[in-house]
């Protein structure tokens, strides 16, 4: 039988049924084919995300955690770093950087049990077929580009002192209250730090703090989470360490990891230090967590254009991604600043590094707070409250229907 153009042609013909089960069976053919083959490519990335083991370790949480070669990680991937040399320390202490106690909220603890990874290997979380699939569709729904449709912010931005071309920053750090928001399947709300230069459609970005999110973690978890882009988020970036770039260098606290804790609306509070800074003789971006002020890795110097030279502005707060048709998800404890530390989520001692390389509160003259839709979040700035506070602010809010 000739073949038919369309599905209609199949009524032209005198044998109907032979007509439809002959296009049936070529359908499933094409359908199978491009199944297979998309199948083949899911494994094929996989195969490059998901270097060999040395060991392998599974959580608590259920996550998998493998023990790669510190030399053979996802990073090293990356064309600008064939023949990078680890940094395994940074250059210099920074000054005011000390292991500090915290009388104000009981603090998270983290790491793989049993001491982590075994000597000369560094602890990745293992990504799933799922966990790429997941991925793939989140990077539609949730583009990274903070101007992204459906996403929301209650931000505190801090610009360089001078606001000239010669004034940097040298990064940012925080004491961020950790709470589990309530969200949808396919929406995310976290509590971060943004460090960033460069023109908005070429930015670059590093952004760091906690996360819940569903579509990129299966579970409703609130994780510890990194994002990054040299060139406004088109073809460098992504989250944690599913594209090569970030360089592990712990060997017990892994990106993506759940936090052990997480606070309660005037009940237990928990926050969780975190520090990004630029390393003052190689330039590498450091990630630094918790107040034992461990080097979690770094975000090579070479991987960026303006953030090579140094930071322009840090913004820190709160976000909320999700269709823009649909309800926005809760932020922060999902209740509005009060006034009341056990009530909203707080940024507490919120930093950044000057020029001289000296740990700063924002200058409230060149500081300003961001709420894009105050009827569903907001943000209050409360200056320095001196001691464990220091430089804070409340945020957050219900969600809702909050428009695009």
């Amino acid at each position: 039988m000739e073949e038919q153009d369309t599905w209609d042609d199949c009524f032209k013909v005198s044998n109907v049924e032979d007509c439809f089960a002959e296009r049936l069976n070529s359908d499933f053919l094409c359908s199978s084919y491009g199944l297979q083959e998309e199948d083949m490519e899911l494994e094929r990335q996989l195969k490059l995300i998901n270097k060999p083991p040395l060991k392998t370790i599974e959580t608590e949480y259920g996550d998998v955690i493998d023990c790669i070669d510190i030399h053979k990680q996802l990073a090293f991937d990356h064309p600008l770093l064939k023949n990078h040399k680890i940094q395994m320390r940074p250059s210099f202490p920074l000054k005011g950087m000390t292991n500090e106690a915290s009388s104000t909220a009981n603090q998270i603890r983290v790491g793989i049990k049993s001491k982590g990874c075994p000597t000369g290997s560094v602890p990745i979380r293992r990504t799933r077929k799922e966990d790429l699939i997941r991925s793939k569709t989140f990077a539609s729904i949730h583009p990274l580009a903070p101007n992204a449709s459906g996403s929301h912010f209650a931000t505190l931005k801090a610009l360089s002192p001078t606001n000239g071309v010669d004034s940097v920053l040298y990064g940012a750090k925080a004491y961020i209250n950790a709470y589990n928001p309530r969200v949808a399947a396919d929406q995310t709300s976290s509590a971060q730090m943004w460090i960033e230069n460069g023109p908005f459609d070429q930015i670059n970005s590093i952004q760091a703090g906690w996360i819940v999110s569903p579509h990129l973690y299966g579970d409703y978890r609130t994780r510890i989470f990194t994002v990054w882009t040299a060139d406004g988020y088109q073809k460098t970036g992504c989250w944690n360490i599913l594209c090569p770039g970030f360089v592990q260098v712990d060997k017990e606290v892994f990106l993506g990891e759940p936090l052990t804790n997480t606070s309660i609306y005037n009940g237990d509070q928990f926050d969780m230090m975190a520090y990004v800074y630029k390393d003052q003789v190689t330039g590498n971006w450091w990630f630094v967590f918790t107040e034992e002020n461990i080097h979690v890795g770094y975000w090579p110097r070479s991987i960026f254009t303006d953030l090579a030279k140094g930071a322009s502005q840090v913004t820190w707060g709160g976000r909320t991604t999700g269709p823009p048709e649909a309800s926005s998800a809760q932020m922060g404890s999902g209740y509005f600043p009060d006034g009341n530390y056990y009530h909203a989520c707080y940024f507490r001692k919120i930093q950044f590094v000057n020029e001289s390389y000296l740990l700063q509160g924002p200058d409230e003259g060149v500081t300003r707070d961001i709420v894009d839709k105050p009827d569903c979040y907001n943000l209050k700035y409360y200056g320095d409250q001196e001691g464990n506070m220091g430089h804070t602010f409340l945020f957050g809010g219900p969600g809702g229907n909050c428009g695009t």
